[in-house]
């Protein structure tokens, strides 16, 4: 399969296959079945945020001891593992340097 060019919003979780549709953080070169992957991590990765906005009403329950947090948190991580596999030079030179930031 032949891969395109596709453009990734990652706060929402869009994925263009034209740059000038709306705003993107991250051009990645993937086809289909790899877009198909990505869309799925993008969604268990909104699932997850789903638990995580339940947690956020139980002030009693830290941040960092919640499981729901740690798996929004997993599967985020997962996607840009994902994004800096099939990006451009520029998404991984950026994808790196958030790495060592952190």
């Amino acid at each position: 399969m032949e891969k395109q060019p596709y453009y990734i919003q990652i706060a929402n979780g869009e994925i263009q296959s034209k740059p000038d549709v709306s705003p993107w953080n991250f051009r990645i070169f993937a086809n289909e079945k790899e877009i198909h992957d990505l869309r799925e991590m993008f969604n268990a990765m909104n699932g997850a945020d789903s638990g995580t906005f339940w947690r956020a009403h139980l002030p009693s329950i830290p941040y960092h001891l919640d499981a729901d947090n740690d798996q929004y948190d997993r599967r985020m991580m997962a996607v840009y593992d994902k994004v800096y596999e099939l990006g451009d030079d520029e998404a991984r030179s950026h994808i790196k340097k958030m790495r060592n930031e952190v």
